[in-house]
């Protein structure tokens, strides 16, 4: 199985090193494209003088988290996607087991890895099927998030009462067909919701999602921006609640953030993505 990295870079200098340094050198099976969303820091400057291997995409214009990966994706020349965020980094073997776990079920259309913070702390690499009740399922466990527990045995219970758990797309290995039978990202998802809809239709195609917890990526995470993340998060979670959840979710959510930030906010984040 041929695997090709796929990193949508901003302005990630700062652990890019540590990222492509994980995965070894590129060759025959294994291809790395990095998208590079406008940086201005130097992750290109690094790139081009520490990993002479990686194919560089270099964009104008921050084109989100979404389309720069479909970008990537239409270059990619592998059986298999390893999307990875630019401050993720793979422990030894994980790719490995990985491909594994992939080649191993013809069915698994996404592999997920557990995911851990750089003081070795858990996190959450899989959340409740989104929709009011996992929303809010999702907040009272996300309190828990160092302890074992929450991750094996309320895991299997959360998704027995809202449906299957999605997978954070900071690292998931995605066979090549079948992201292309689902078109890829929706890209009218700038950032946020991206990855919880893909998911969804991957398994509307009929493609399993599963998780290899012997394969661990290490995950900085955080919101490191200016813009604030209400106006990146509320657009994408309006619109996902108007393409996949019922029309009653749809109004509830909507008038929830009316009375929260008030009708100027709500219709300008409708306008950003939220519409239909």
């Amino acid at each position: 199985m041929m695997i090709s990295v796929i990193i949508a870079n901003h302005n990630g200098e700062e652990y890019l090193d540590r990222c492509l340094g994980s995965l070894g050198r590129p060759g025959p099976r294994l291809e790395v494209i990095l998208v590079d969303n406008a940086s201005n820091d130097g992750s290109l400057d690094l790139v081009a003088s520490r990993f002479p291997g990686v194919r560089t995409l270099p964009q104008e214009n921050n084109l989100g988290f979404a389309a720069a990966n479909n970008l990537g994706a239409r270059a990619a020349q592998g059986d298999a996607l390893l999307l990875l965020n630019a401050d993720a980094w793979l422990e030894p073997d994980s790719l490995e087991l990985l491909a594994d776990r992939l080649e191993s079920d013809h069915r698994a259309g996404l592999v997920a890895p557990r995911l851990r913070y750089p003081d070795g702390r858990r996190q959450f690499s899989w959340s409740p099927a989104r929709g009011v009740l996992g929303e809010v399922l999702q907040r009272l466990r996300n309190g828990f998030e160092a302890r074992a527990w929450v991750h094996g045995t309320v895991a299997r219970g959360i998704g027995r009462l809202t449906g299957r758990s999605w997978y954070t797309a900071a690292c998931v290995l995605i066979r090549a067909r079948a992201f292309q039978q689902v078109a890829g990202f929706d890209t009218s998802f700038f950032m946020y919701f991206e990855d919880v809809d893909l998911c969804v239709r991957l398994e509307e195609a009929g493609w399993r999602l599963v998780q290899e917890s012997r394969a661990v990526v290490t995950h900085v995470g955080g919101f490191r921006r200016n813009t604030t993340i209400d106006d990146l998060y509320r657009p994408s979670q309006l619109r996902y609640y108007r393409v996949h959840r019922p029309a009653w979710e749809a109004r509830l959510v909507e008038r929830r953030l009316r009375r929260r930030f008030g009708d100027a906010d709500v219709e300008r984040w409708l306008g950003l993505g939220g519409g239909e």
